[in-house]
């Protein structure tokens, strides 16, 4: 249950739930009306994510030009152009739900990437209550129960693998930061011997 590693063509069960068929289905038929308001619904996301999530605000520099207690203003070709690369991300993922080895290759990636930003896991699931408004701004009467329970299930399963690719990047970092450590206090080490051996010489030389 423990295991966190990403194997053949499934995600270990005790970490990330699989869709089931009928999920898949459903994402994929709604996906058209989506992708053909991909700006609206994307757009939409991130002003209200960003209205609602005051703390999250500092991971988007570049969308955020002001974010005071009493004025907060962010640029809209900004929003845009990084709303449709969202869009556009999970519309790839919806490519790939027959494909889950292309699936999983394609959110390591992402999540990796997103560990870099400086996201943390925790954060990620603060982006869903955005989504699900916008699709039902999108969708309209259009978005049902069960379209709803599907995209749930599919943002979590993308949530999921990014967890596993985020902890897994900063294993290696982490890894990395040690050798770095251990190189440094080797030649630290190594440099004291050195002068050590030079500042024994100097004094037999001065007898």
């Amino acid at each position: 249950m423990g295991c966190s590693a990403i194997s053949g063509h499934q995600i270990h069960p005790g970490n990330v739930r699989p869709l089931s068929a009928l999920e898949i289905k459903t994402i994929q038929d709604m996906w058209p009306a989506v992708n053909s308001n991909k700006e609206l619904f994307g757009v939409f996301v991130y002003n209200s994510f960003l209205s609602r999530e005051h703390e999250m605000r500092k991971l988007f520099p570049r969308m955020v030009l002001e974010d005071g207690e009493e004025k907060f203003r962010i640029d809209p070709a900004e929003v845009r152009r990084h709303a449709l690369m969202v869009v556009e991300g999970l519309g790839l993922a919806v490519d790939y739900l027959q494909d889950n080895d292309k699936l999983n290759r394609f959110l390591r990636i992402v999540g990796t990437r997103h560990h870099h930003a400086n996201v943390k896991p925790e954060m990620l699931t603060k982006l869903y209550p955005a989504m699900d408004e916008g699709l039902h701004d999108v969708l309209g009467k259009g978005y049902t129960k069960r379209q709803r329970q599907a995209f749930r299930s599919f943002f979590m399963y993308i949530v999921g693998v990014f967890k596993i690719a985020m902890m897994e990047a900063a294993s290696s970092s982490s890894q990395h930061a040690m050798r770095d450590i251990r190189h440094s206090n080797a030649s630290w080490s190594s440099g004291i011997g050195t002068a050590s051996t030079c500042s024994t010489k100097s004094i037999k030389t001065l007898e």
